[in-house]
């Protein structure tokens, strides 16, 4: 309960170092690979080549699964997001839903809604990351390995924790990534049974 009375639920979000952990995977074979190359022709280039890819690939993977913290809140009908200085609050009145969908899922949903908007792909790209701009999970919709690590993360077994999609009555939809993803739909749902309630009453 919050200081004015009013009921409050807070939900931490949730981080999952998907692409910093498939790179620390993958980069004692790169440098094992190098080693044997360095063994067999005496050439060093490859070791270099392959030491410094891969740690330059472990700082873009690291940028890119470090994130803004995050916090969900809901207070009596009116959902509160931050993340850094961005701020949004949406009322009841404002949600139409909210479900669970998995990575893959998520990526689908962006990629077929921002598709189908029939804007440029700059603007594309705009849209996409406004739909996750209160996510801290990264869902893959840019791949530096044309999609091979992509899949590969995909079929890690934290990558499966669903997300929530959030789809507003404006059209304009949010990916949000509570760590208690099933207590906070749980939430918003029970927060829109109140409002039509209220509003019959």
């Amino acid at each position: 309960m919050d200081p004015s009375g009013k009921m409050e639920k807070r939900f931490r979000t949730r981080k999952q170092w998907h692409n910093t952990s498939l790179v620390l995977w993958t980069l004692p074979f790169l440098i094992l690979f190098g080693a044997f190359l360095l063994l067999s022709t005496g050439l060093l280039w490859p070791l270099v080549v392959m030491v410094s890819g891969g740690l330059f690939a472990f700082v873009r993977s690291y940028h890119r699964d470090r994130s803004v913290k995050c916090t969900y809140v809901i207070s009596d009908d009116v959902l509160v997001l931050t993340s850094g200085k961005d701020r949004m609050e949406i009322r009841a009145e404002e949600i139409n839903d909210a479900s669970l969908v998995d990575r893959t899922g998520a990526r689908n949903y962006i990629l077929q809604r921002s598709a189908r908007s029939g804007v440029d792909a700059k603007e594309r790209r705009t849209m996409q990351r406004a739909y996750q701009r209160f996510c801290t999970v990264d869902i893959g919709l840019r791949s530096f390995t044309f999609g091979v690590g992509r899949g590969m993360i995909d079929r890690m077994p934290n990558a499966r924790h669903d997300i929530v999609l959030l789809r507003l009555r404006n059209g304009h939809d949010l990916l949000l990534s509570p760590e208690y993803n099933q207590d906070m739909v749980d939430q918003i749902m029970r927060m829109l049974r109140k409002r039509e309630e209220s509003e019959r009453s």
